[in-house]
Parts: C-alpha cells; structure tokens; sequence
C-alpha cells in the first residue's frame, strides 16, 4: 500500500487543536503495531494563508481515516515538510530521493 493522506486543519488556533488531538491518537496506534519505521505524520504549512496540511504515511491509514483525512498524490516536491511525529529515521525510509539529493 503506497497511497498517503492529506488533511487540512486550517490555520493558527484550529490547526494546533486538531495537531494535538492526532498527535495523542497516533503513540497508541503506533506503539500498538510495534514502532513500525514506515508509520509517520508530516506538516506543511501554506506560507500565503497560514493554512497548515498534514500527510499521513501509507502506514499511518487507519489513524487518517479515524480524521477524516483524503488520498493525495504521493509526490512532495516544492513542499516543506516537517516531521509531526514518527521516528526521525522514518524520512530515510519515506523519502529515499531527498537523502540522495542530498548528498549529491
């Protein structure tokens, strides 16, 4: 399964209420199924109306259902992402073409 999620949470006061309650949703989820490397939750935040998006891994599925959160297109580019939570190494593992670039 390779398909992720989006959900827009809006801006300022709306988007920290609903970061915090899928924050304290995904550690029981992801503890549950055993730390997996692959289950992680990324931010990004629309520089022109504050408007914040979080993307959910192929991993994290049921915790992006339970939000409400829909299929998007898997391709990041030009995006500023930023870990929400998941294990740091999960980027390595999720964004193979970013390291490389990286070290390019």
């Amino acid at each position: 399964m390779t398909t992720w999620y989006s959900l827009e949470v809006g801006n300022e006061e709306a988007a920290a209420k609903t970061m915090k309650r899928v924050m304290d949703a995904f550690m029981p989820k992801y503890i549950g199924a055993g730390r997996p490397l692959s289950m992680a939750i990324f931010s990004s935040t629309n520089q022109k109306d504050n408007a914040v998006t979080l993307y959910f891994s192929p991993k994290a599925v049921s915790l992006a259902m339970q939000f409400g959160a829909s299929a998007c297109d898997d391709i990041f580019v030009n995006k500023d992402l930023a870990l929400l939570v998941g294990d740091q190494k999960c980027i390595e593992l999720l964004f193979p073409e970013a390291i490389a670039q990286e070290y390019s």
